[in-house]
Parts: structure tokens; C-alpha cells; sequence
């Protein structure tokens, strides 16, 4: 698990993740699937990451996740 930081795009080309009010969104947290050294903690879909992005502009707006 990481927070903050930038978005890993390893199934899609990169896409800009906005909200709601139009505002680029910032990476908070990214979970993943595998941690190293190969110990399969959580799965997520078929062993992805998820990460979870906000608005900076106001904690009111929607959280968005992007799973890859």
C-alpha cells in the first residue's frame, strides 16, 4: 500500500482523472494486490491495483477510483 504519489497506468494508457466540478484530482492511496517479495495479501479483481483519488478543492466532492 502507498498514499500519495502519482497513479501506476499498467492495463490502459494514462486518463485524466477529474471530478465532478471539472478540478484534475490528486492520487491519495493505491492498494495493491501483490506486495513484494510475492505475498499475495488482498486481491483486487484479478490481482490489481486500486487507487483512490480526491478533489482538491473540496473534501465535500466524490472520491473516484481507478482500478489497474
Amino acid at each position: 500500500m502507498k498514499s500519495d504519489g502519482f497513479q501506476q497506468w499498467s492495463l490502459t494508457d494514462a486518463f485524466p482523472v477529474e471530478c465532478q466540478c471539472g478540478t484534475p484530482m490528486q492520487h491519495l492511496l493505491q492498494i495493491d494486490s501483490r506486495e513484494p517479495g510475492g505475498l499475495d495479501r488482498l486481491v483486487i479483481g484479478r490481482g490489481y491495483s486500486l487507487s483512490l483519488h480526491h478533489c482538491p478543492t473540496s473534501p465535500e466532492h466524490p472520491h473516484h477510483t481507478v482500478m489497474q
